[in-house]
């Protein structure tokens, strides 16, 4: 899932008395970072607790993954989010570019950071036009999200809500080099589908952990804006009422039935999801990258052994209490928000949804893979004359081609590419076949 393949660092600073204006400290804070000074960043913006859980040299590992050297030319950008300050800082060179972006607090404090490699640009193409659509208006947790759609139009036309996968992410769902939810919209828009897209509330609202503790669950993380992004669609009089879809990624995918199920959308379409619990895919990659990071045969015993812990623990969760859940960790994500998931089989309403289904796969994806997941679909739904299955040779986890000496690897992410144009225009013909 996206967990294993995002660099995603979320801050909470302490207060420091500066008379530097918030674009001044994120300026300082960039130029310490290119500049090497690692253990000054640590010490001057990180709280005790994160200075426990992220030392120097795991700081480093992860800014220095993004290849930013000295002569990078940084400029900044400013925005308002409710009452949060958002200053993103374009870090340019001549080979590669980043995006870092700094969420401010009302006490100008740093509650949220998250660096990533700029994608290639899809330019929008001619005859697509988009708008601003505001998902969770007058809420606590508004997002401000993309309608594209074809221009001039003189009918309704079908639409899809796009569902991301695990960990925050930005509308586009992008990931080093790729921006696939981008690529879907433009796409799906060019064959007559109206698609809205919005950035995960955990990527606007890095503080919603601390907001709802262990209490968590992918009700508030995820699904409560694709139902409110669903029933925007099926309120604008440019899209027809009864072909609403949700298209779900990875994570996304394993919650399309259930969000189909609160939104009453008129069909999904799950991209590498799964049926299994989470925790279990979890397992899995760690067990499929361990060989490729861990060389001495006594460490690799003892991390083996240790999965293998985490594994009976998330095992467990189900036979626990909600508070003995929330008091368990598996695999560094709290036990409650796997509990949760656990108790509703994904599998079973999938089985008894009467919604047409159409469930795509990379032969090549790593993370949720053709032998333990798109089989167990198959198996589970292999009577239901309203799935469909596809999958595709040499596309991985984005569906995007698999290439590169690092192929199989989390890294040939950061080689540039956009999603298989067969797979958008599969996705648009089975949504106008549904809907003819």
């Amino acid at each position: 899932m996206r967990t294993l393949v995002v660099i995603v660092l979320f801050f909470m600073l302490v207060a420091c008395s500066s008379d530097k204006t918030l674009e001044e400290q994120s300026k300082e804070l960039i130029d310490n970072l290119i500049a090497g000074n690692f253990e000054d960043v640590r010490d001057s913006y990180f709280s005790p607790q994160l200075q426990e859980a992220y030392t120097k040299a795991e700081l480093q590992g992860s800014w220095k993954e993004m290849t930013v050297n000295e002569d990078a030319e940084v400029t900044l950008e400013s925005s308002k989010q409710q009452s949060f300050d958002v200053i993103e800082a374009i870090v340019e060179q001549k080979e590669s570019s980043m995006k870092v972006r700094m969420t401010w607090d009302e006490q100008s404090e740093l509650v949220g950071f998250h660096m990533e490699p700029m994608q290639s640009k899809r330019t929008l193409p001619s005859n697509v036009e988009e708008e601003v659509m505001t998902i969770g208006e007058g809420t606590d947790f508004e997002l401000e999200g993309t309608l594209t759609l074809p221009k001039n139009l003189d009918e309704s036309i079908p639409g899809v809500i796009l569902v991301h996968g695990s960990g925050p992410s930005d509308q586009d769902e992008a990931v080093y080099e790729y921006a696939p939810f981008r690529d879907l919209a433009y796409g799906l828009a060019e064959q007559g589908i109206a698609v809205l897209r919005y950035p995960k509330r955990s990527f606007v609202y890095p503080e919603m952990q601390a907001t709802f503790d262990n209490d968590l669950t992918v009700k508030e993380e995820t699904m409560d804006d694709a139902v409110l992004a669903a029933q925007l669609l099926k309120e604008d009089n440019r899209i027809q009422t009864d072909e609403v879809f949700v298209v779900g990624h990875s994570l996304g995918g394993m919650l399309a039935p259930r969000i189909d199920q609160q939104a009453d959308t008129n069909g999904m379409v799950i991209l590498a999801g799964s049926p299994r619990s989470l925790w279990e895919i979890i397992y899995d990659q760690n067990i499929y990258f361990l060989p490729k990071l861990v060389n001495d045969e006594e460490e690799k015993k003892e991390s083996i052994q240790m999965l293998e812990e985490e594994k009976r623990a998330g095992a467990a969760l189900i036979d626990m209490t909600d508070e003995e859940a929330k008091e368990t960790d598996v695999f560094t994500i709290n036990g409650y928000y796997l509990k949760e998931m656990d108790e509703h089989d994904i599998g079973e309403i999938a089985l008894h949804s009467n919604k047409p289904m159409l469930l795509l796969q990379g032969e090549e994806d790593f993370q949720v893979t053709m032998e333990q997941d798109f089989t167990m679909w198959q198996e589970l739904l292999e009577e239901k004359d309203n799935a469909t299955f596809k999958s595709y040779p040499e596309l991985n986890h984005f569906f995007i081609t698999s290439q590169g000496p690092n192929k199989g690897t989390v890294e040939e992410y950061s080689i540039p590419g956009h999603v298989d144009e067969q797979v958008i225009e599969d996705i648009g013909q089975w949504i106008h076949k549904q809907t003819n």
